[in-house]
């Protein structure tokens, strides 16, 4: 599958999505990360399955695409990619009350800093790792987190 089609099924997906056609959405998607030799296009077709996994509270399976993600990022070489795949492994982990690993997710997510898109993701990264303060009960450092985000 080339990057055209690749882009042209990932669009599909979104919209069965975005009209709840869920199930759907994520069969395109499969096919897609099963079939597209496109990195950068596996890169994004796994957002949309770690997004739709976690609104669907299937935590597991969005770690699982989250650390396949990581292994995309890796091999496109792209810090940002890189930036944006930790931080989805810091949210499958918060999600999983596995508040030690978030935390150290988003630390490796801050200091990747530098590029456009990491700097853009701060906000979400503090919030993240101010959540998962909050699940230890480390509330000084929660909120020192919040007041970042």
């Amino acid at each position: 599958m080339g990057q055209d089609q690749t882009k042209q099924q990932i669009e599909k997906g979104l919209h069965l999505y975005q009209s709840n056609q869920t199930e759907k959405a994520l069969r395109v998607w499969m096919r897609v990360l099963e079939k597209s030799a496109d990195p950068a296009g596996r890169f994004r077709v796994l957002g949309c399955l770690i997004t739709a996994h976690a609104e669907m509270g299937r935590y597991k399976d969005m770690l699982k695409f989250a650390v396949v993600q990581i292994d995309t990022a890796r091999e496109l070489e792209d810090p940002d990619f890189l930036t944006e795949s930790y931080l989805n492994l810091a949210r499958s982990n918060e999600k999983l009350c596995e508040f030690q690993k978030t935390i150290s997710y988003c630390k490796t997510c801050l200091n990747m800093q530098g590029t456009t898109v990491s700097l853009q993701l701060n906000g979400q990264v503090s919030l993240s790792m101010g959540n998962a303060f909050l699940g230890l009960s480390i509330f000084q450092k929660a909120l020192e987190c919040f007041e970042k985000a």
